[in-house]
């Protein structure tokens, strides 16, 4: 009886110990399965400008550069100028000794003494003629003789006055000397030039661009000129519309404000525009992804990205240009994440949204192993 007894225990405990372990091991499991849709941020295409510039070397130059030529030949007597030096208009650069015009002194003195001589004659004449010694034909010969004789005085003194004038060479304009070619007793003649005198008072730089730049340039366009850690604003003055034969560039010229200090002949960096679009459909430049070379964007479709190929123009730093593939109604994703695909599900993120916020969901599923 008691073995009986003592059995059934045994089977009991085997029973309980089968059954813990059914519990422990044969039970089925639960998985947990995290489905987390991508937080996107979005916003509609705007119109906008966009300008693109591009940095180019010029060349400085003075607005009005002038050669100085001597109007007549001879030997400098005394140069009042040197290299560097600023002259003003009318200011004497230099004085020649002329044979020329020793010759014109002796002209002009025997025109005075020949003048003299005239109006003594139509004096003495015009006596004898109130006496009735001579004819009347005599007084008109003598009153000829002494105006013939006082323009030719008139003309030999013009032409001493011109040739003096012109043993003074004076500077044409207000400027700098940029070069300095005669000294004293050198023999010139009016082929010489004796110096070059650049103006200051406009400064421009010299540059040339491309055709595609060419063509988005116009006449007072502004433009910036970086000198030295110095920025100069300037504008637009000339541009070329045949390209130069020698660099195979389009000939620009352009004025720069306050540029009286840049040093002629020296480079500067030159700040122009170099493609720009007005009005445009616009959108952020982060939110255009490639594939194969194409553009495109994801569009937010109900809670769902949709993507959408776009024809893309011209783009700065900030803003790209959208030609077609988009409305202004459009909800550009503007966020990218792994998770972000064709179709996928997407939670939008308002702006207004706290910094700590991250909006997210999880779906829980079972499935047994």
């Amino acid at each position: 009886m008691k073995k009986k007894v003592k059995y059934l225990i045994w089977l009991l405990v085997l029973c309980l110990a089968v059954f813990a372990a059914y519990l422990i091991f044969g039970k089925k499991k639960e998985t947990v399965i995290e489905e987390v849709r991508p937080v996107v941020m979005t916003e509609t295409p705007a119109v906008d400008d966009i300008t693109l510039y591009t940095d180019l070397i010029g060349t400085i130059e003075p607005a009005e550069v002038v050669t100085v030529y001597p109007k007549m030949s001879g030997e400098v007597l005394e140069v009042n100028f040197s290299v560097g030096e600023t002259v003003t208009a009318g200011q004497v650069l230099c004085k020649i000794d002329s044979d020329a015009l020793n010759a014109l002194k002796i002209q002009l003195d025997g025109a005075a003494v020949s003048k003299k001589d005239a109006e003594l004659a139509l004096q003495r004449t015009q006596a004898l003629f109130a006496t009735g010694a001579v004819s009347q034909q005599a007084l008109e010969q003598a009153q000829s003789g002494a105006t013939g004789a006082a323009l030719q005085y008139e003309a030999a003194k013009n032409s001493y006055d011109l040739q003096l004038k012109y043993t003074s060479v004076i500077s044409p304009i207000n400027g700098v000397i940029e070069s300095k070619n005669i000294d004293p007793h050198d023999m010139i003649s009016p082929s010489t030039g004796i110096c070059v005198i650049s103006g200051k008072e406009e400064i421009t730089v010299s540059l040339g661009v491309s055709e595609k730049v060419m063509k988005n340039l116009t006449v007072g366009m502004p433009i910036t000129v970086d000198k030295a850690d110095t920025k100069y604003e300037g504008s637009i003055t000339e541009i070329a519309s045949m390209v130069d034969s020698a660099s195979g560039l389009y000939k620009v010229k352009a004025f720069i404000n306050d540029g009286e200090n840049l040093t002629t002949g020296s480079k500067a960096k030159v700040t122009v525009t170099m493609d720009s679009v007005q009005n445009v459909l616009t959108i952020p430049v982060d939110a255009v992804s490639y594939a194969s070379g194409e553009p495109f964007v994801y569009c937010l479709e109900g809670t769902q990205a949709k993507k959408v190929m776009i024809d893309a123009g011209i783009y700065d730093a900030e803003r790209m240009e959208v030609k077609s593939g988009l409305s202004p109604e459009d909800q550009v994703i503007t966020t990218w994440s792994n998770e972000l695909n064709d179709g996928a599900e997407v939670l939008v993120k308002n702006d207004d949204a706290s910094a700590g916020t991250t909006e997210a969901t999880a779906e829980t599923t079972a499935s047994a192993n």
